[in-house]
């Protein structure tokens, strides 16, 4: 049987995050086929097929190979001379219909319509197809006088299924490399600012300890000066101004903290390892391999041998995939292990053997024909290895990468609670406690001499103070401590992304109150995170909008915009990109918004007893 190269297979939608753990033996495929219910095959093949790569020097190569040595046309009956004969056609033809091929190549680059770019490609793939059969036998008549066999329609057929095959595994390999690395480099530009800032929250969470243990001592010695000398209001006066002083140092230290500005300028981004050739070749899908060679040679064996014989062809290329799969699954080594390559290559090549010998046997007729599968069988079988390692790479990388920034955000989130609350709860303390212990003791000093009672109240009521200073963070401290009340879950969040996009974020004052219930914060967190991460994701995105709004139903509107296109298909769809419920994602003009509904919370929700009112930071 003649051979051929062809694929269909899909790979995983990057906008559907989730956490994977792929392995050698099955989940690969079973992703694959899963993304097949999500998106289609249609829908990928497309999206790569029109990616503006379509004709490119791999396809140059592969597609030489099949023209020159695997699906060269029948001369002199197949005989040794007659292949020899057939290679110098196929190669002589492939000269000329690469020559062909050049202004669709230069033009597919030059269009920015998807759908045009699809047209150029495919309609000069299916002219190419065509042409080749008259055009091999056009050459042969020149070179040797004698025209090759085999009817007109199974041979075009043969080179549509096989060029369409081999040109799309290619298309999809380097369009998924690519779009990996795009995804990554966007990915590692919004990582960079994003770890710095973790590290800062890092060593400011480290520091506050001491920062708050040497004010607190200051304070306590200021006012042990004081009081070691008749008190009067002024010098009162002059103590409380010290303490208003340290409060501000706090408080500015604490807003330093839960600020973040976009990073400016260039980032630079961590050296990707190179992959060998061991960790890229892949496991075929199971059946894969035998599919595509059964659709390519399908025609032919039709022609030669009759349903009976393409029959018995297509169940013997089934058992011989399943023998190569399994061996593939269990005899290879982990990837990256030098022998990988030598024995997937042994294997699907003692495949190849066999298929030869089962075409010689079923077609004895053929001649060196029937010898083409000891090539084109592993050859099949490494293309749809990387491509099913294009489409895995990509979808891993992205997943890695936008859970990393979202545990990465979280973190600086953490931290940077955990260096901003003590700040904000010793200030808390020092406006509440301290200064009004100051005004208590002024108070009397401006009528007459404190009593000696009066300043051991005073002196006990403030070491009090600066006990709780250092002491366990009250939620309520850091609300007195703050111009804006306790940021919570989201407005950690927001401010950790701030050290990658410039955020307006606004929310009503019933949207405020809500925020107060733990849960709904938490939720509202987790939705803009996503947001956030899918926006830098696929559109390198540097500014977005969060609003937050209450309906009349009490549930909260959580809508996050930002700069970006989705895909046509996609730009009606609900839902897209995300996996939490009452979620759609929607384009509008050329922003991409999401909007999540967060269901009502109590009318006394727990938090902070402060009345909240509309925010804006």
């Amino acid at each position: 049987m003649p051979s051929s190269i062809a694929c269909g297979i899909t790979g995983p939608d990057a906008s559907q995050p989730r956490s994977v753990r792929w392995s050698e033996s099955g989940p690969v495929v079973i992703k694959v086929w899963e993304r097949l219910r999500v998106r289609g095959v249609v829908a990928i093949w497309w999206r790569d097929v029109t990616d503006g790569t379509f004709f490119n020097r791999w396809s140059a190569l592969l597609s030489f190979v099949l023209a020159a040595i695997v699906g060269v046309p029948t001369v002199h009956g197949a005989s040794v001379q007659g292949y020899l004969q057939a290679v110098v056609i196929g190669a002589l033809g492939w000269v000329v219909l690469a020559a062909l091929a050049l202004p669709a190549t230069i033009a597919e680059r030059r269009l920015r319509s998807r759908p045009a770019r699809g047209i150029v490609v495919l309609t000069t793939l299916l002219a190419l197809c065509v042409v080749r059969t008259p055009l091999n036998d056009a050459l042969s008549l020149w070179l040797w006088d004698v025209g090759t066999t085999g009817a007109f329609a199974p041979r075009v057929i043969t080179n549509i299924v096989s060029g369409l095959a081999m040109f799309s595994l290619v298309a999809i390999a380097l369009s998924e490399y690519a779009r990996r690395r795009a995804i990554r480099a966007r990915l590692e530009r919004a990582l960079a600012p994003m770890r710095a800032r973790l590290e800062r929250a890092r060593v400011q969470a480290a520091e506050v300890d001491e920062v708050l243990a040497a004010t607190a001592q200051r304070l306590r010695a200021s006012r042990n000066v004081m009081l070691a000398r008749p008190v009067d209001f002024e010098t009162v006066r002059a103590y409380a101004e010290k303490v208003r002083t340290e409060s501000h140092l706090l408080e500015a230290r604490a807003d330093a903290v839960d600020t973040s500005a976009p990073a400016s300028g260039p980032v630079a981004l961590a050296a990707e390892r190179r992959r060998g050739v061991s960790e890229r070749l892949m496991p075929p899908p199971w059946f894969a391999v035998a599919l595509v060679y059964g659709c390519a040679t399908l025609p032919f064996s039709l022609m030669h041998g009759g349903v009976g014989v393409a029959a018995l062809g297509m169940v013997g290329l089934v058992l011989i995939d399943l023998a190569g799969g399994l061996a593939t699954r269990r005899l290879l080594p982990a990837p990256g292990a030098r022998t990988r390559p030598i024995l997937f290559l042994l294997v699907w090549t003692l495949a190849g053997i066999v298929v030869a010998a089962m075409s010689l046997a079923l077609l004895p007729s053929i001649g060196m024909v029937g010898l083409v599968g000891i090539i084109t069988i592993p050859g099949l079988a490494i293309v749809v290895s990387v491509c099913v390692d294009a489409l895995r790479s990509a979808h891993l990388a992205a997943t890695q990468s936008q859970q990393l920034l979202a545990v990465t955000a979280r973190d600086v989130a953490a931290e940077s609670a955990r260096a901003s609350d003590p700040l904000r709860h010793a200030v808390g303390i020092l406006h509440g406690g301290v200064q009004g212990q100051c005004v208590i003791l002024a108070a009397h000093a401006d009528e007459r001499q404190p009593t000696v009672a009066e300043v051991a109240q005073f002196r006990e009521r403030t070491d009090d103070a600066f006990e709780r200073m250092l002491g366990p963070v009250s939620d309520i401290e850091v609300g007195r401590g703050s111009r804006h009340g306790p940021l919570g879950s989201l407005g950690r969040v927001i401010s950790a992304w701030r050290a990658v996009l410039a955020i307006a974020y606004t929310a009503s004052a019933q949207a405020q109150a809500a925020l107060r219930d733990r849960d709904t914060d938490e939720r509202a967190a987790e939705i803009v995170t996503e947001a956030f991460v899918n926006a830098v994701k696929h559109s390198g995105a540097r500014h977005a909008v969060v609003t937050l709004a209450t309906e009349d139903t009490g549930r909260v509107r959580v809508r996050i915009v930002s700069p970006g296109r989705l895909p046509a298909a996609e730009q009606q769809a609900s839902g897209i990109g995300t996996r939490n419920a009452d979620t759609r994602i929607y384009q509008s003009d050329d922003d991409v918004v999401l909007e999540s509904f967060l269901a009502p919370v109590s009318d006394d929700p727990s938090g902070v007893s402060s009345e909240p009112s509309a925010a804006s930071f």
